[in-house]
């Protein structure tokens, strides 16, 4: 799987008119955020290096891509004949953009190539990602999210890895405090789970840590103001992020998170944050016979030091209360009754919505005993 090529810096969108140049495109499908394609900034520095007639806008998706949606960008993209895609926006403009390359061969194969049961052919179409928050790291990665109806899933394919990604951090200043609160967040989570996976190598964890250490001192300032230097650190680190958990995939935090987006609308990046204090304190809590890396509980223990240090946690014991204050200062709910879970019902319900696959890369087998408590389900066991 080759690696992207990267234009990296303030202003380096401007870069995109030498890509081009080495495409050569007639027809180029440009799939873009609705109202943060022109906020951004994007839209002008696009306009100037493509003519109208050169490009084809999609923007006719929801932000949690559907494959009802991603079948429309296919239709449109045949139609046009189109030889590059172009992605500029969040993390579900570029998984839009991945989905449409995927399912751009075999349309009527969607639904299967989304659940794995048929593989993605490859149109031998190149992509270029270029991000406008700082927090999926979708540019970094060969995966696309995809809901079917509300269940979520991970589209995987090689040849979705973007051919080039432009990382820009002037793209991100028109993003919101709330915004980059939940975007940055995103980034923090899966710096933090790819750290631990049973997957995870001491190459992505070099990966994995670099990312923390960035993103970790510079969300709060993104969040309350951000230079235009701070700005285009938050969104390196982001893709860090992305490049880690490309090769590691993410554990149980995720593994619970896609269903309170479904089923009471938490932004990704905010669910993400709902379970992962209380996964993070079990973690260190953990009796060694509950370890399920192979590596085994020396390597655990010594990867949950490395996060500790990294997170400034000066008490082990109050680890998940540091990292819920810390949800907290950036302006954020982190108490799960109060964003739709509300009862003992729903919160039960919410714990076995989980993606399995996601639960089998965590250190840690959890017990009843542990989802109860991270749900707060109360004499649960």
């Amino acid at each position: 799987m080759p690696s992207p090529s990267y234009s990296t810096g303030l202003g380096a969108l401007s870069k995109l008119s030498e890509i081009k140049g080495l495409h050569q495109p007639k027809k180029t499908l440009l799939v873009r955020g609705k109202q943060s394609f022109v906020a951004c900034g994007a839209a002008k520095v696009i306009g100037r290096q493509f003519d109208q007639a050169e490009l084809v806008s999609f923007s006719d998706f929801e932000t949690n891509p559907k494959v009802e949606d991603a079948l429309r960008g296919v239709e449109l993209a045949r139609a046009n004949k189109i030889d590059l895609i172009i992605a500029v926006g969040g993390g579900s403009a570029m998984d839009m953009a991945k989905l449409i390359k995927a399912f751009y061969r075999d349309p009527t194969q969607a639904e299967a190539i989304a659940t794995g049961v048929e593989a993605s052919r490859d149109p031998a179409i190149p992509l270029v990602c270029i991000p406008t928050t700082a927090g999926s790291g979708s540019e970094a990665t060969q995966f696309a999210v995809v809901y079917i109806g509300k269940e979520k899933f991970s589209l995987v394919a090689p040849h979705i890895l973007p051919n080039q990604i432009i990382l820009d951090g002037a793209l991100i200043k028109s993003n919101s405090s709330r915004q980059r609160a939940i975007n940055g967040l995103d980034a923090v989570a899966q710096a933090i789970e790819s750290a631990w996976a049973v997957s995870s190598s001491s190459e992505s964890q070099a990966l994995a840590f670099e990312a923390l250490a960035l993103s970790w001192s510079t969300l709060p300032k993104v969040v309350h103001g951000g230079s235009p230097l701070e700005l285009q650190t938050m969104l390196e680190a982001a893709n860090l992020a992305g490049q880690a958990i490309n090769h590691t995939r993410t554990t149980a935090a995720h593994a619970f998170s896609y269903a309170f987006t479904s089923h009471h609308g938490v932004p990704h990046g905010h669910a993400v944050w709902l379970t992962l204090p209380a996964i993070f304190q079990a973690h260190l809590d953990a009796e060694d016979n509950s370890v399920q890396d192979p590596r085994g509980p020396t390597h655990l223990a010594a990867t949950m030091d490395k996060l500790v240090k990294l997170l400034g946690i000066r008490d082990k014991s109050q680890a998940c209360q540091t990292l819920k204050d810390f949800v907290a200062s950036l302006g954020l709910e982190t108490d799960m009754s109060k964003l739709g879970a509300i009862n003992l019902e729903q919160r039960s319900f919410l714990s076995h919505q989980v993606n399995l696959e996601r639960m089998g890369n965590n250190p840690v087998q959890l017990s009843n005993k542990d989802i109860a408590g991270i749900f707060d389900l109360k004499g649960e066991s």
